[in-house]
């Protein structure tokens, strides 16, 4: 396999990739190679971002179909009284 060296890499992106890797439980190599192919794989489709209508689309087929499980008003759910205070 190739060896890929970088060199004077910002600060506050050594740190990121540092957390990055801590997080997800990866060494810093292997948190970059992951990052670089995801990265490149968006490039690869143009990085397009879905239109209005195409999330709009994807809300009403996903989402807002599913089913109701909890009939709570809002107020109910947060905790309000009738005095519009938490209990």
């Amino acid at each position: 396999m190739p060896t890929l060296v970088l060199r004077n890499v910002p600060d506050d992106l050594y740190g990121r990739l540092k957390q990055a890797a801590a997080d997800h439980r990866r060494s810093m190599a292997q948190e970059a190679i992951v990052t670089l192919q995801s990265g490149l794989d968006g490039a690869l489709d143009g990085g397009r971002r879905p239109s209005v209508e195409e999330s709009l689309d994807w809300l009403r087929a996903e989402v807002w179909t599913l089913p109701i499980l909890d009939r709570r008003t809002d107020d109910q759910v947060l905790g309000y009284n009738a005095d519009g205070y938490c209990d």
